[in-house]
């Protein structure tokens, strides 16, 4: 089983059915991938960049907590978070927080809008990702800084339980075949993408968390594959109980692998 061969077509876009905000999970799902990444996130954010931070923008905000975070960050900007589905934001609006239904594929914002933009997990589901990430680009102000993190599937290639890996790839292959998502090639070609859109100071971080049953990591990818799971089971080459074995085996204590990688990049937009 690999998840190599990028597609771009596709059935339904994510939040249709896959990772619905209305699924009964969901939200714990996106908690759960907030513990493992807001701290990378913020780590990120907080290195030195613009001299004076006005305006924010969180894309895909998912439950806000980086947007919140931005708050704290930058203590005299206002912070924009953005979703097509809102539900999980609702009373999150404050003088210095807004909330508002943005779609990333079709809505614009003024060129130069904001001087940090943070995009995490997004683009990798878009088909037309390189369009958009041009487009992020133009909202960026000059000397304006950008954090964009994806996913990248190299390590669950190189896990060592095959059921483990077998199952985890085919996860990813069916949110290609199904919504157009690439795990392969756009979080690794990040540096080549934003040099080509001009932008200077390019910095790159990679995380693999731990995937064990009490690791945010962990619940993460549980809850993902037990939504996916009916699609994994029906792909050549996966096993009839390959789904619940791997979903048994990140339920108890003893099982640790590698998780899904993210790749973070940084960059400047030249200030001229």
């Amino acid at each position: 089983m690999t998840a190599r061969t990028a597609r771009t077509e596709r059935t339904e876009r994510y939040g249709d059915e896959i990772f619905s905000h209305t699924g009964k999970d969901e939200r714990d799902r996106l908690s759960a991938l907030a513990d493992v990444l807001d701290p990378v996130s913020v780590d990120a954010l907080a290195a030195p960049g613009p001299g004076s931070v006005r305006r924010c923008l969180e894309l895909a905000a998912g439950t806000g907590s980086v947007a919140l975070r931005m708050l704290d960050l930058f203590p005299s900007a206002h912070v924009t978070a953005t979703e097509l589905d809102l539900r999980f934001l609702e009373g999150m609006r404050g003088e210095r927080l807004g909330v508002l239904r943005h779609d990333v594929t079709t809505d614009e914002f003024p060129e130069g809008s904001f001087d940090v933009i943070h995009v995490r997990y997004l683009l990798h589901h878009l088909p037309d990702r390189a369009e958009v990430f041009g487009r992020i680009v133009r909202w960026l102000a000059p000397g304006g800084r950008l954090v964009i993190e994806e996913p990248a599937l190299f390590s669950l290639e190189a896990a060592r339980d095959e059921v483990y890996r077998r199952v985890s790839l085919g996860a990813l292959r069916v949110l290609a075949d199904r919504i157009g998502t690439d795990c392969t090639d756009w979080g690794l070609d990040l540096p080549r993408t934003a040099a080509a859109h001009g932008l200077t100071g390019i910095g790159l971080r990679t995380t693999v968390p731990t995937v064990a049953y009490d690791t945010p990591m962990g619940r993460f990818w549980r809850l993902t594959l037990d939504h996916l799971g009916p699609g994994i089971a029906a792909l050549p080459g996966v096993h009839t109980d390959d789904v619940p074995t791997v979903l048994d085996r990140l339920s108890r204590p003893g099982f640790i692998e590698m998780g899904m990688a993210t790749v973070t990049l940084t960059a400047t937009k030249p200030a001229f």
